[in-house]
Protein backbone atom coordinates (compact mmCIF):
# COMPACT_ATOMS: atom_id res chain seq x y z
CA UNK A 1 0.00 0.00 0.00
CA UNK A 2 1.25 3.56 -0.88
CA UNK A 3 1.68 5.98 2.01
CA UNK A 4 -0.16 9.44 2.01
CA UNK A 5 1.50 12.73 1.04
CA UNK A 6 -0.05 15.50 3.42
CA UNK A 7 -1.71 17.97 0.58
CA UNK A 8 -4.53 19.82 0.86
CA UNK A 9 -5.47 18.19 -2.59
CA UNK A 10 -4.03 14.56 -1.45
CA UNK A 11 -5.63 11.67 -3.09
CA UNK A 12 -5.06 8.11 -1.38
CA UNK A 13 -3.86 5.69 -3.75
CA UNK A 14 -5.05 1.94 -2.02
CA UNK A 15 -3.48 -1.14 -3.33
CA UNK A 16 -4.50 -2.31 -6.89
CA UNK A 17 -6.26 -5.23 -5.24
CA UNK A 18 -9.60 -2.97 -4.59
CA UNK A 19 -10.36 -3.57 -8.16
CA UNK A 20 -11.33 -7.16 -6.75
CA UNK A 21 -12.33 -5.99 -3.27
CA UNK A 22 -15.17 -3.75 -4.27
CA UNK A 23 -15.62 -4.05 -8.59
CA UNK A 24 -15.29 -8.03 -8.51
CA UNK A 25 -17.05 -7.87 -12.17
CA UNK A 26 -15.32 -5.11 -13.50
CA UNK A 27 -12.96 -6.81 -15.94
CA UNK A 28 -15.75 -8.82 -17.04
CA UNK A 29 -19.07 -6.84 -17.53
CA UNK A 30 -19.73 -5.83 -21.01
CA UNK A 31 -22.77 -3.09 -21.24
CA UNK A 32 -24.63 -3.97 -23.97
CA UNK A 33 -27.32 -0.70 -23.19
CA UNK A 34 -24.93 1.57 -24.48
CA UNK A 35 -20.94 1.27 -25.66
CA UNK A 36 -20.06 3.04 -22.31
CA UNK A 37 -18.94 6.23 -23.56
CA UNK A 38 -19.75 8.98 -21.69
CA UNK A 39 -20.01 11.33 -24.68
CA UNK A 40 -22.15 9.60 -26.46
CA UNK A 41 -25.22 11.65 -28.06
CA UNK A 42 -28.64 10.84 -27.21
CA UNK A 43 -32.24 11.55 -28.26
CA UNK A 44 -33.71 13.83 -25.83
CA UNK A 45 -37.24 12.72 -26.40
CA UNK A 46 -36.09 9.34 -25.13
CA UNK A 47 -33.01 9.59 -22.85
CA UNK A 48 -32.71 11.49 -19.11
CA UNK A 49 -31.26 15.28 -19.70
CA UNK A 50 -28.01 15.51 -19.50
CA UNK A 51 -26.54 17.60 -16.82
CA UNK A 52 -23.39 19.33 -15.78
CA UNK A 53 -20.47 16.80 -15.14
CA UNK A 54 -19.32 16.40 -11.72
CA UNK A 55 -15.46 17.92 -11.22
CA UNK A 56 -14.58 14.39 -9.94
CA UNK A 57 -15.10 11.09 -10.80
CA UNK A 58 -17.10 9.46 -8.35
CA UNK A 59 -18.57 6.04 -7.49
CA UNK A 60 -19.29 4.12 -4.03
CA UNK A 61 -19.78 7.72 -2.81
CA UNK A 62 -22.01 9.98 -0.56
CA UNK A 63 -24.78 12.27 -1.56
CA UNK A 64 -27.60 14.05 0.53
CA UNK A 65 -29.48 17.16 -0.28
CA UNK A 66 -28.80 20.35 1.91
CA UNK A 67 -31.09 22.57 3.42
CA UNK A 68 -30.29 25.88 0.49
CA UNK A 69 -31.30 23.72 -2.00
CA UNK A 70 -27.80 22.52 -3.10
CA UNK A 71 -26.75 19.02 -3.09
CA UNK A 72 -23.61 17.65 -1.91
CA UNK A 73 -21.25 14.67 -2.94
CA UNK A 74 -18.54 13.42 -1.15
CA UNK A 75 -15.74 11.06 -1.08
CA UNK A 76 -15.92 7.79 -2.98
CA UNK A 77 -13.71 5.95 -5.96
CA UNK A 78 -12.18 7.81 -8.72
CA UNK A 79 -10.90 5.09 -10.01
CA UNK A 80 -10.26 1.24 -9.15
CA UNK A 81 -7.48 2.15 -7.01
CA UNK A 82 -7.74 6.11 -5.87
CA UNK A 83 -10.28 6.84 -2.73
CA UNK A 84 -10.98 10.51 -2.52
CA UNK A 85 -11.68 12.92 0.52
CA UNK A 86 -13.11 15.94 -2.21
CA UNK A 87 -16.49 17.14 -1.80
CA UNK A 88 -19.06 19.28 -4.18
CA UNK A 89 -22.05 21.45 -4.08
CA UNK A 90 -25.00 20.85 -7.08
CA UNK A 91 -27.09 23.31 -7.95
CA UNK A 92 -29.34 23.61 -10.75
CA UNK A 93 -28.36 27.60 -11.91
CA UNK A 94 -24.81 26.30 -11.55
CA UNK A 95 -23.75 22.92 -11.75
CA UNK A 96 -20.75 21.49 -9.42
CA UNK A 97 -18.50 23.77 -7.57
CA UNK A 98 -15.42 22.30 -5.64
CA UNK A 99 -16.37 21.98 -2.18
CA UNK A 100 -14.42 21.50 1.11
CA UNK A 101 -12.32 18.28 1.58
CA UNK A 102 -13.57 16.26 4.49
CA UNK A 103 -10.96 15.17 6.82
CA UNK A 104 -10.30 11.60 6.07
CA UNK A 105 -10.64 9.47 3.07
CA UNK A 106 -13.86 7.70 2.51
CA UNK A 107 -15.80 4.92 0.15
CA UNK A 108 -18.51 2.51 1.04
CA UNK A 109 -19.38 4.83 3.64
CA UNK A 110 -22.44 6.97 5.07
CA UNK A 111 -23.53 10.40 4.26
CA UNK A 112 -26.17 11.45 6.42
CA UNK A 113 -28.09 14.58 6.88
CA UNK A 114 -29.16 15.97 9.64
CA UNK A 115 -30.00 19.06 11.81
CA UNK A 116 -32.92 20.11 9.44
CA UNK A 117 -30.64 19.35 6.68
CA UNK A 118 -27.93 22.01 7.88
CA UNK A 119 -25.14 19.53 9.15
CA UNK A 120 -24.21 16.25 7.48
CA UNK A 121 -22.35 13.52 9.13
CA UNK A 122 -20.02 11.03 7.56
CA UNK A 123 -19.02 7.49 9.18
CA UNK A 124 -17.06 4.79 8.51
CA UNK A 125 -14.72 3.73 5.01
CA UNK A 126 -13.68 1.11 3.54
CA UNK A 127 -10.12 2.29 4.17
CA UNK A 128 -8.79 0.38 6.90
CA UNK A 129 -7.30 3.81 8.08
CA UNK A 130 -10.06 5.67 8.85
CA UNK A 131 -13.01 2.82 9.23
CA UNK A 132 -13.81 4.05 13.13
CA UNK A 133 -13.73 8.16 12.39
CA UNK A 134 -16.73 10.16 11.27
CA UNK A 135 -17.38 13.55 10.73
CA UNK A 136 -19.84 16.40 10.58
CA UNK A 137 -19.97 19.21 7.66
CA UNK A 138 -21.86 22.62 8.76
CA UNK A 139 -23.45 24.47 6.04
CA UNK A 140 -23.18 27.43 7.95
CA UNK A 141 -19.62 27.47 8.74
CA UNK A 142 -18.57 25.22 5.18
CA UNK A 143 -16.23 23.18 7.72
CA UNK A 144 -15.65 19.44 8.71
CA UNK A 145 -14.83 18.48 12.40
CA UNK A 146 -14.11 15.25 13.40
CA UNK A 147 -16.41 13.83 15.89
CA UNK A 148 -16.02 13.98 19.87
CA UNK A 149 -15.22 10.16 19.50
CA UNK A 150 -14.97 7.56 17.15
CA UNK A 151 -17.79 5.02 16.53
CA UNK A 152 -17.11 2.51 19.12
CA UNK A 153 -16.19 0.28 15.78
CA UNK A 154 -14.40 0.35 12.56
CA UNK A 155 -17.28 0.17 9.48
CA UNK A 156 -18.10 0.25 6.13
CA UNK A 157 -20.96 -1.26 4.09
CA UNK A 158 -23.33 -0.77 6.69
CA UNK A 159 -26.34 1.48 6.82
CA UNK A 160 -27.18 4.81 8.62
CA UNK A 161 -30.43 5.88 9.35
CA UNK A 162 -32.06 9.55 10.98
CA UNK A 163 -34.65 9.03 13.88
CA UNK A 164 -37.11 11.07 14.24
CA UNK A 165 -35.56 12.47 17.80
CA UNK A 166 -32.71 13.86 15.88
CA UNK A 167 -29.88 10.77 16.64
CA UNK A 168 -28.37 8.52 13.66
CA UNK A 169 -28.63 4.68 14.21
CA UNK A 170 -25.10 3.42 12.68
CA UNK A 171 -25.93 -0.34 11.89
CA UNK A 172 -23.82 -3.28 11.10
CA UNK A 173 -21.15 -3.45 8.35
CA UNK A 174 -17.82 -5.10 7.97
CA UNK A 175 -14.51 -3.99 9.43
CA UNK A 176 -10.90 -4.65 8.51
CA UNK A 177 -10.68 -8.06 9.67
CA UNK A 178 -13.60 -8.82 7.32
CA UNK A 179 -15.38 -9.66 10.46
CA UNK A 180 -19.67 -9.03 9.25
CA UNK A 181 -20.92 -7.00 12.31
CA UNK A 182 -24.01 -7.11 14.16
CA UNK A 183 -22.81 -3.89 16.35
CA UNK A 184 -24.90 -0.74 16.44
CA UNK A 185 -23.99 2.81 17.23
CA UNK A 186 -26.01 5.78 17.98
CA UNK A 187 -24.27 9.02 17.14
CA UNK A 188 -26.17 11.81 19.63
CA UNK A 189 -25.54 16.20 17.69
CA UNK A 190 -25.64 17.52 21.15
CA UNK A 191 -22.36 15.80 22.39
CA UNK A 192 -20.83 15.34 18.77
CA UNK A 193 -20.19 11.98 20.10
CA UNK A 194 -21.41 7.78 19.56
CA UNK A 195 -22.10 5.52 22.20
CA UNK A 196 -23.10 1.55 21.94
CA UNK A 197 -26.42 0.32 21.59
CA UNK A 198 -27.97 -3.17 21.28
CA UNK A 199 -26.58 -5.43 18.84
CA UNK A 200 -28.61 -6.86 16.00
CA UNK A 201 -29.71 -10.44 16.30
CA UNK A 202 -27.27 -11.22 13.53
CA UNK A 203 -24.16 -9.63 11.46
CA UNK A 204 -25.47 -8.15 8.27
CA UNK A 205 -23.34 -6.17 5.25
CA UNK A 206 -24.45 -4.78 2.08
CA UNK A 207 -28.64 -4.69 3.36
CA UNK A 208 -30.95 -1.90 4.06
CA UNK A 209 -32.47 0.06 6.43
CA UNK A 210 -35.74 1.84 6.74
CA UNK A 211 -37.12 4.65 9.05
CA UNK A 212 -40.62 3.35 9.70
CA UNK A 213 -44.06 5.99 9.65
CA UNK A 214 -43.81 6.38 13.76
CA UNK A 215 -40.31 7.74 13.37
CA UNK A 216 -38.38 5.43 15.91
CA UNK A 217 -38.59 2.21 14.52
CA UNK A 218 -35.75 1.06 12.13
CA UNK A 219 -36.54 -1.89 9.73
CA UNK A 220 -33.27 -3.74 8.22
CA UNK A 221 -33.96 -6.40 5.37
CA UNK A 222 -31.18 -8.94 3.68
CA UNK A 223 -27.36 -8.06 3.02
CA UNK A 224 -24.69 -10.37 3.60
CA UNK A 225 -24.57 -12.38 6.96
CA UNK A 226 -21.99 -13.69 9.28
CA UNK A 227 -21.64 -17.41 6.99
CA UNK A 228 -20.91 -14.92 3.98
CA UNK A 229 -23.82 -15.77 2.00
CA UNK A 230 -27.00 -13.54 1.69
CA UNK A 231 -30.35 -13.56 4.00
CA UNK A 232 -34.01 -13.53 3.22
CA UNK A 233 -34.03 -12.59 7.11
CA UNK A 234 -35.14 -8.78 8.64
CA UNK A 235 -35.33 -7.08 12.07
CA UNK A 236 -36.77 -4.41 13.93
CA UNK A 237 -35.03 -1.87 16.39
CA UNK A 238 -38.00 -1.13 18.49
CA UNK A 239 -37.54 0.66 21.91
CA UNK A 240 -33.58 -0.28 22.32
CA UNK A 241 -33.82 -4.05 20.96
CA UNK A 242 -33.52 -6.00 18.23
CA UNK A 243 -36.62 -8.59 17.36
CA UNK A 244 -37.22 -10.63 13.90
CA UNK A 245 -39.99 -9.91 11.99
CA UNK A 246 -42.83 -12.39 11.98
CA UNK A 247 -41.37 -14.01 8.30
CA UNK A 248 -38.57 -13.63 6.59
CA UNK A 249 -38.43 -12.20 3.09
CA UNK A 250 -39.47 -14.52 0.31
CA UNK A 251 -35.59 -13.71 -1.47
CA UNK A 252 -32.32 -14.12 -0.38
CA UNK A 253 -30.86 -10.42 -0.71
CA UNK A 254 -28.00 -8.39 -0.89
CA UNK A 255 -26.95 -5.07 -2.52
CA UNK A 256 -30.83 -4.96 -3.22
CA UNK A 257 -33.14 -1.16 -2.45
CA UNK A 258 -36.17 -0.49 0.39
CA UNK A 259 -38.11 2.52 0.04
CA UNK A 260 -41.26 3.78 2.25
CA UNK A 261 -44.30 3.94 0.21
CA UNK A 262 -46.65 6.71 1.50
CA UNK A 263 -49.54 4.21 2.91
CA UNK A 264 -46.19 3.06 5.48
CA UNK A 265 -45.52 0.01 3.94
CA UNK A 266 -42.00 -0.48 2.75
CA UNK A 267 -40.68 -1.99 -1.17
CA UNK A 268 -37.73 -4.07 -1.48
CA UNK A 269 -36.54 -4.73 -4.55
CA UNK A 270 -33.99 -6.51 -6.90
CA UNK A 271 -30.31 -7.45 -5.44
CA UNK A 272 -27.81 -9.93 -6.35
CA UNK A 273 -24.72 -11.66 -4.81
CA UNK A 274 -22.61 -9.13 -6.08
CA UNK A 275 -20.88 -11.64 -8.97
CA UNK A 276 -23.27 -13.91 -11.02
CA UNK A 277 -26.68 -13.61 -10.11
CA UNK A 278 -29.27 -10.64 -10.05
CA UNK A 279 -32.69 -10.23 -9.12
CA UNK A 280 -35.76 -8.62 -10.40
CA UNK A 281 -37.92 -9.74 -7.73
CA UNK A 282 -39.88 -7.68 -5.33
CA UNK A 283 -41.48 -8.03 -2.36
CA UNK A 284 -44.09 -5.41 0.30
CA UNK A 285 -43.38 -5.19 4.27
CA UNK A 286 -46.24 -4.42 6.44
CA UNK A 287 -45.43 -3.15 9.31
CA UNK A 288 -48.70 -4.23 10.93
CA UNK A 289 -48.26 -7.90 10.63
CA UNK A 290 -44.31 -7.50 10.44
CA UNK A 291 -45.10 -10.32 7.25
CA UNK A 292 -43.77 -10.14 3.56
CA UNK A 293 -45.73 -10.72 0.44
CA UNK A 294 -44.47 -10.52 -3.05
CA UNK A 295 -45.45 -7.90 -5.23
CA UNK A 296 -44.59 -7.25 -9.71
CA UNK A 297 -40.92 -7.94 -10.53
CA UNK A 298 -39.12 -5.50 -12.18
CA UNK A 299 -38.83 -5.83 -16.08
CA UNK A 300 -34.69 -6.05 -15.47
CA UNK A 301 -32.98 -7.15 -13.04
CA UNK A 302 -30.54 -4.79 -11.16
CA UNK A 303 -27.96 -5.11 -8.00
CA UNK A 304 -26.33 -1.54 -6.39
CA UNK A 305 -29.08 0.48 -8.22
CA UNK A 306 -31.36 3.05 -6.56
CA UNK A 307 -35.23 3.64 -5.61
CA UNK A 308 -36.67 6.89 -5.55
CA UNK A 309 -40.45 7.98 -4.17
CA UNK A 310 -42.11 10.29 -6.21
CA UNK A 311 -44.63 13.16 -5.42
CA UNK A 312 -47.20 10.71 -7.27
CA UNK A 313 -46.28 8.14 -4.96
CA UNK A 314 -44.82 6.16 -7.76
CA UNK A 315 -41.30 4.63 -7.34
CA UNK A 316 -38.54 5.00 -9.64
CA UNK A 317 -35.84 2.80 -10.24
CA UNK A 318 -32.69 3.65 -11.69
CA UNK A 319 -29.76 2.10 -12.86
CA UNK A 320 -27.96 -0.69 -11.22
CA UNK A 321 -25.83 -3.73 -12.34
CA UNK A 322 -27.05 -7.44 -14.01
CA UNK A 323 -24.63 -9.68 -12.42
CA UNK A 324 -26.65 -12.83 -13.94
CA UNK A 325 -26.15 -11.50 -17.81
CA UNK A 326 -23.24 -8.98 -17.03
CA UNK A 327 -24.86 -5.61 -18.09
CA UNK A 328 -26.23 -2.43 -17.15
CA UNK A 329 -29.85 -1.97 -17.43
CA UNK A 330 -30.21 1.82 -18.69
CA UNK A 331 -33.64 1.80 -19.04
CA UNK A 332 -35.61 2.93 -15.82
CA UNK A 333 -39.22 1.74 -14.38
CA UNK A 334 -41.67 2.55 -12.06
CA UNK A 335 -43.44 0.86 -9.52
CA UNK A 336 -47.48 1.71 -9.09
CA UNK A 337 -48.16 0.47 -5.49
CA UNK A 338 -51.81 0.39 -6.49
CA UNK A 339 -51.89 -1.68 -9.19
CA UNK A 340 -48.45 -3.39 -8.18
CA UNK A 341 -46.84 -3.58 -11.41
CA UNK A 342 -44.04 -1.74 -13.24
CA UNK A 343 -43.45 0.07 -15.97
CA UNK A 344 -41.31 1.33 -18.29
CA UNK A 345 -39.92 4.76 -18.43
CA UNK A 346 -37.36 7.08 -20.21
CA UNK A 347 -33.62 5.90 -20.43
CA UNK A 348 -30.27 6.75 -18.83
CA UNK A 349 -27.55 7.44 -21.33
CA UNK A 350 -24.97 5.97 -19.04
CA UNK A 351 -25.37 2.38 -17.54
CA UNK A 352 -24.13 3.06 -13.70
CA UNK A 353 -24.32 1.14 -10.29
CA UNK A 354 -22.65 2.66 -6.72
CA UNK A 355 -24.57 5.88 -8.05
CA UNK A 356 -26.47 8.64 -6.29
CA UNK A 357 -30.31 9.82 -6.81
CA UNK A 358 -31.62 12.58 -5.45
CA UNK A 359 -34.85 13.79 -5.87
CA UNK A 360 -35.29 17.77 -6.45
CA UNK A 361 -37.76 20.01 -6.37
CA UNK A 362 -39.16 19.43 -10.30
CA UNK A 363 -36.83 16.79 -11.08
CA UNK A 364 -34.30 13.79 -9.96
CA UNK A 365 -30.94 14.15 -10.83
CA UNK A 366 -28.78 10.71 -10.69
CA UNK A 367 -25.14 10.81 -9.98
CA UNK A 368 -21.86 9.50 -10.87
CA UNK A 369 -21.32 5.95 -10.38
CA UNK A 370 -19.15 2.77 -11.87
CA UNK A 371 -20.11 1.44 -15.40
CA UNK A 372 -17.31 -1.51 -14.72
CA UNK A 373 -14.06 -0.07 -16.10
CA UNK A 374 -11.15 1.75 -14.46
CA UNK A 375 -12.43 4.93 -14.04
CA UNK A 376 -15.74 5.80 -12.21
CA UNK A 377 -18.15 8.25 -13.79
CA UNK A 378 -18.43 12.26 -13.76
CA UNK A 379 -21.67 12.12 -16.06
CA UNK A 380 -25.32 13.95 -14.09
CA UNK A 381 -28.34 13.10 -15.99
CA UNK A 382 -31.55 14.77 -15.04
CA UNK A 383 -35.54 13.08 -14.81
CA UNK A 384 -37.78 15.61 -14.95
CA UNK A 385 -41.41 14.96 -12.93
Amino acid sequence: MMTEIATDSQEFTHDATIQNQILPTSSTIINTSNNKSETTPSIKSYYWTQDASLSKRRSAFGAVLLANGTIMAAGGLENTTTVIRTSELYSSSIGWTVGTQMKSFRYYFTLTSFANNTKVLAAGSDQSSYQQTAEVYDMIKNTWTLTSTNMTTGRHSHAATLLQNGSILIIGGKNSSSTILSDVDIFMPSSNSFSKVSNMNMGRYLFTSTLLNDGSTVFVTGGTSTNNQMTSTAELYVSGSWIFTNTNMTQLRAYHSAVLLPNGNVLIAGGGDGSTVSYSTAEIYNPTTRTFKSTGSMKYRRGSFTLTVLPSGNVLATGGVDWTTKTFPTMCELYDPISETWSNTTSLNYGRYYHNTILLNDSILTIGGSNGQINSLTSSEKYYL
